[in-house]
């Protein structure tokens, strides 16, 4: 017992060089200039990158970071596949959809493990079941693919003919709710559902993963050609990245004062919490050995949700969809999974 004792305090001292390292004239110059595409308007989810650019783990990898909002007109995707930006994070669903479709991308590390999709309602419309979702109305975006709502709607004897879809902009769903202009809204656990409660509006959430819906939440990727041409960028960004994660657990309210800085509408100690709660969902059985590992069996269940009901043009094979090659050469992924374990300070 004591042998693996000292076997984890040398893991987490070495968890505590990483991102206690000093950025100064030594390190690497920021000559790559790179762009990294997000599945959101800045939150939470993404404190980590905004954080670690700030804390200059980006630079010290020779990385000049600029950080994109996603875009309002084109599948985000397209721009990583096509070369014109170098990363992205995406939900699992409009990854495989762009996959499906011919895109050359492929994750290169899992961010989410597990799909945080929930329905989420207001406690006063006693929406409670799958079922009494018949002939409401519930939020959508149009990058999210209705594949993934199926399972639950099948619990509740429905299919999404007896649902219906309301296209919504990025941040709009959460006033339609409150307005009762939507009976439902489409989004994360942690997020949208937070985001009521603290303004006053009670809500019953029914999660996705309560339903048997095993399928994963968000992943980082690039291009296939990216990675086979310059695989050592693709692995210091993967690098900074898990040094950002390293110092933004311990850091949670310095990383959202980064997000506020370029969204000032978000509010740090909101976000802050929602924060805790993604950092308790990376603690999972996936992330035992390697924060970041995917598998076949997970992106096989991953797709087969979204082919079932003919919603991809043609049904990748897992094996396509993703590399471990990049988490499995860095000591930083082991770190952070063990990190992960451990209460946060």
């Amino acid at each position: 017992m004591r042998c693996e004792r000292m076997k984890l305090g040398a893991v987490l001292g070495l968890g505590l060089a990483i991102f206690l390292a000093p950025v100064g004239p030594g390190a690497a110059r920021a000559d790559d200039k790179v762009v990294m595409r997000l599945n959101f308007t800045p939150w939470a989810m993404h404190a980590q990158y905004f954080g670690g650019k700030a804390q200059g783990f980006y630079a010290q990898e020779g990385i000049d970071l600029e950080i994109r909002p996603p875009s309002g007109g084109q599948q985000n995707e397209v721009f990583i596949a096509a070369g014109r930006e170098q990363f992205g994070v995406a939900n699992a669903d409009s990854f495989i959809k762009a996959r499906s479709s011919g895109l050359p991308v492929v994750a290169i590390m899992a961010d989410q493990p597990d799909t945080p999709f929930s329905i989420i309602t207001l406690k006063k419309s006693n929406i409670l079941k799958p079922e009494e979702l018949k002939a409401k109305k519930v939020s959508w975006f149009q990058t999210n693919v209705k594949g993934l709502l199926e399972p639950l709607l099948k619990k509740g004897g429905l299919s999404r003919n007896d649902i219906e879809y309301v296209s919504v902009a990025r941040g709009a769903e959460v006033q339609l709710l409150a307005a009762g202009q939507v009976d439902a809204v489409f989004g994360y656990h942690y997020g949208q559902a937070l985001t009521l409660e603290q303004r006053g509006f009670p809500v019953n959430v029914m999660a996705l993963r309560d339903y048997f819906v095993q399928s994963y939440g968000t992943v980082i990727y690039t291009n296939e050609q990216l990675l086979k041409s310059n695989p050592d960028l693709v692995r210091r960004f993967v690098r900074a990245t898990l040094k950002s994660l390293i110092w933004t657990r311990d850091n949670m309210a310095r990383a959202m004062e980064a997000v506020v800085a370029v969204s000032p509408d978000r509010e740090v100690q909101l976000e802050s919490k929602k924060l805790a709660i993604i950092y308790g969902i990376y603690n999972s059985p996936d992330f035992t050995q390697r924060f970041g590992l995917m598998n076949d069996a997970k992106w096989q269940s991953s797709i087969d949700i979204l082919a079932q009901d003919g919603d991809l043009p043609r049904q990748p094979a897992p094996g396509e969809m993703y590399s471990n090659a990049v988490v499995l050469d860095l000591d930083e992924a082991k770190v952070l999974a063990d990190l992960i374990k451990q209460p946060s300070h």
